[in-house]
Parts: C-alpha cells; sequence; structure tokens
C-alpha cells in the first residue's frame, strides 16, 4: 500500500516537472552592465568541436578592444559554475572588477556543457554523445584553446591565471600533460584547488563515492548525462524551489552549502537568490564520477574506465597518474585554502604541495573558522583575504618581468 502510494506521489511530481519551464537567468553579459562595465563576447571552438564563449572585460566607454599592453588575467571557474561565478549580483567585492580597475585585461573563461558551453560543430545538447566528457577533457582540449586564443588576441605571450576549485584542476592537469603551457603563464592562484582527494569531508561527495567511486555499469550508464539538470532531480535538491523562492532563505542557503563543499560563513543571503540563478550550471556527469574516483582511490589520474576500458584508452589496467613533476612555471603556483573547506581540504592541498615541491608553490593558508569553499570567491571579506593579495602578487610579477631585459 505505502509503496503504490510513494509511486502515485513521485509519477504526479514528474507529470508536473515535465512542463517546467526554464529560468530566465541573467548573463554576464548583463551581470558585468549592470555593474557599470562593458563586455566583449569571444567565440573559440575546441580541437573536438565544443563551441565554448569567453568575456572580455572593458571600460563602459570603450569600443572594440584588441591587442593591448595591459598584463591579461584569465578566470576559471569551477564544477557546476560558469563564468557568472566571479560577477555576482549582491556581493560586496569581486575579483574580477577589481582587477579591471588596477588596470589588468580581464577574461572570463568557461567550459564545455555549462551555460555558455552548450554549442558543438555537429552535436547537440540533447545528444548523449555530447556529455562523454570529463574535466580531463576540459583541460586538454578548452583550456589551452581558451589560454591561446587570448594570448593572440591580446598579442601577449603570456598571461595571469586565478582559477577555483575545478579551475584549479584543469590547470594542474594542462601543465602536467603540455609541459609548453608553464611557459605561456605569469602567475597562477589556486583558490580552494582540487587535486588529491582523499580527506574530502563533504557527505554528498563521500555518499556518492560508495556507488560511483570506482568503475561498476551505473557510472558507465549515467555518464554520458547532464549533471542535475533534470527537472526530477532538481526538484528533489530543492534547486526548483529555490530558484523560486518557494523555501525558507535558511533552506536554501543548506541546500546550496551541501552542494558546494560546507557551510559558509561569510556569505551573504542577499547574493543567494543570483547563486542560484546561475548555478548548479550544467556539467557532465563524468566530471564528478571523475572527481569521485580521485576520492576512492586517492590518486590525481585520469578517468578509470574500469580494466577493460583502461586497457583501450591507456594500454595499462589502471588510469595513469597525471604527472605534475611537468609542472615548471615561471613563478611558483599560489595555493589558498582553509582548515574549513570540505572538497579542498588542508591535509590534501598541501600534500599536493609537498608531492610537487615546496619551491614551485606558494602557500596561502586562510586561518578564518568557518572559511568555506565558496567563501574563496564570495565571502564578504574576500577583498581583504583573497582579492588584495593576489592583486599584489600580480603587481610584484609585472615588476620583475619589466625589469628583465
Amino acid at each position: 500500500m505505502k509503496s503504490g502510494i510513494t509511486f502515485t506521489i513521485l509519477t504526479l511530481i514528474i507529470l508536473r516537472l515535465r512542463h517546467i519551464v526554464g529560468i530566465t537567468a541573467t548573463t554576464s553579459t548583463e551581470r558585468i552592465a549592470a555593474a557599470g562595465y562593458g563586455s566583449e563576447i569571444h567565440n573559440i571552438t575546441t580541437p573536438d568541436g565544443y563551441v565554448v564563449s569567453l568575456f572580455r572585460l572593458k571600460n563602459s566607454t570603450q569600443g572594440p578592444t584588441a591587442a593591448t599592453s595591459a598584463p591579461v588575467v584569465l578566470l576559471m571557474h569551477g564544477l557546476l559554475c560558469s563564468s557568472d561565478l566571479w560577477i555576482l549580483k549582491g556581493l560586496k567585492s569581486h575579483l574580477a572588477y577589481d582587477l579591471m580597475d588596477k588596470g589588468f585585461d580581464v577574461w572570463l573563461g568557461n567550459c564545455r556543457g555549462n551555460t555558455y558551453g552548450q554549442n558543438h560543430v555537429s552535436l547537440t545538447a540533447s545528444d548523449r554523445l555530447f556529455w562523454r566528457f570529463s574535466w580531463h577533457e576540459i583541460a586538454i582540449n578548452d583550456l589551452p584553446s581558451t589560454i591561446d586564443y587570448i594570448l593572440k588576441e591580446t598579442g601577449q605571450a603570456s598571461l595571469h591565471y586565478v582559477g577555483h576549485s575545478q579551475g584549479c584542476t584543469i590547470l594542474f592537469v594542462l601543465l602536467s600533460m603540455r609541459p609548453e603551457y608553464n611557459q605561456k603563464l605569469r602567475t597562477a592562484h589556486m583558490l580552494a584547488p582540487v587535486a588529491y582527494m582523499k580527506n574530502v569531508r563533504s557527505l554528498l561527495f563521500n555518499a556518492l563515492k560508495l556507488f560511483l567511486g570506482n568503475y561498476s555499469p551505473l557510472s558507465a550508464l549515467i555518464g554520458d548525462t547532464a549533471l542535475l539538470q533534470q527537472p526530477i532531480l532538481q526538484y528533489m535538491f530543492g534547486i526548483y524551489q529555490c530558484r523560486r523562492q518557494q523555501l525558507p532563505l535558511e533552506t536554501c542557503a543548506s541546500i546550496y552549502y551541501f552542494i558546494f563543499g560546507g557551510r559558509s560563513g561569510y556569505f551573504r543571503d542577499s547574493a543567494l537568490q543570483d547563486a542560484y540563478d546561475s548555478s548548479p550550471a550544467p556539467a557532465s556527469s563524468h566530471q564528478i564520477i571523475h572527481y569521485l574516483q580521485l576520492i576512492a582511490s586517492g590518486y590525481f589520474r585520469q578517468y578509470d574506465y574500469g580494466p577493460e576500458g583502461n586497457m583501450q584508452h591507456y594500454n595499462q589496467s589502471t588510469p595513469p597518474e597525471y604527472k605534475v613533476a611537468n609542472i615548471k612555471t615561471r613563478f611558483p603556483l599560489h595555493l589558498y585554502y582553509s582548515d574549513y573547506d570540505e572538497l579542498s581540504t588542508k591535509t590534501d592541498v598541501e600534500k599536493f604541495s609537498r608531492i610537487l615541491g615546496g619551491h614551485k608553490t606558494v602557500s596561502h593558508f586562510i586561518p578564518l573558522k568557518n572559511f568555506a569553499h565558496i567563501d574563496f570567491i564570495w565571502a564578504y571579506n574576500v577583498g581583504e583575504v583573497i582579492n588584495e593579495p593576489i592583486l599584489k602578487i600580480m603587481n610584484e610579477a609585472e615588476d620583475i618581468l619589466k625589469r628583465e631585459p
């Protein structure tokens, strides 16, 4: 009897959700304009056919920009996010605008599958094959295409890079697999960096690890899908209701923290609605499965296709580890982390730093209580805790480069 009632309720919910109209979200262009700046949209096509949009900030009175002598900065978002991450409404400080105001040429990156990466030269987002990628493919295709395009447009030989979460992962992968990109970076700032994940404390990720941390028919079944974009899943998680302000603010905040790496002590509720307006952004299920595999294995390595699949992809039964010894940037990598981040834990970040070599990294441990995963971008005190140190380091690097022959 109970099972019959449950089935009936679920059926009614599913039928209702079939008619849900998608959220009309504010775009990056609109957010930038509302903040008093202008922007340009640049579309790049990756070697495997994905079309991704980049946003270049400019003063609202400027016309189209091209080559520039201003130092260039690329900001890259994390999992389930987009360029909107950096320009959320309702925040006290934004790194993108702070950099722009200090004379930097600021570019906001995106990746395949997200809000600004839904196109392909031969596939549509409704094709399962469209979603057959992990952050590995983003790292070896999207990121180098983005960097090369920006350097060509600006006439520069190198750029500064700021990544958050997955935005750090993909840079680590790129530099490990294509070491020539070390020379295309000036300073690199890794906010809540993710590589080794053995000590992740997130309840959500640790629960999912039990089912998807090792290769199984289940991971193969759900892999080629858009993550958390199905109406029934959005309803079950409360995303649908929170986007429409149908649940209490505190409940929606708790749901958001549950998904995005722990309860924040510094995120203003005034920005929560815009956070839901922009995220969770579309991503492939393979991206989170790949992270769950890192948690289960304790290694920073490529995607696990199972013994047979690994033989086909790698000619060995287990996935190869990324060769982080190839990371040899002009300036040390700057790692920003805290003790209250459930996804990028202090133990795992410091392990990465030790493996990479102390001379290749500079650690910026944030000692603030309850400084969580999203706080590296959205905390009300992010201006003094994160943005000011980044600006100082970038300016010091620019001074050094100017003195070189």
